[in-house]
């Protein structure tokens, strides 16, 4: 398979699934493939944005 295609593969997933891929895959993989600073810091920024849209959501953007 091609990038492209697991990749459309992985979009076409239902939510369970690509959250079950997230919790299950990505740790396996994790150690070799996020290797450089660069690939840590795109993880980081993606947790840290849901980690805030997640406070907005409870506090109602400081409503």
């Amino acid at each position: 398979m091609t990038f492209d295609e697991i990749k459309s593969a992985v979009m076409s997933l239902s939510f369970d699934e690509q959250k079950r891929l997230i919790m299950e895959v990505v740790p396996s993989i994790w150690p070799k493939a996020c290797a450089d600073d660069v690939c840590v810091a795109k993880i980081r920024e993606l947790v840290d944005e849901a980690a805030v849209k997640r406070y907005r959501e409870e506090h109602m953007d400081s409503i």
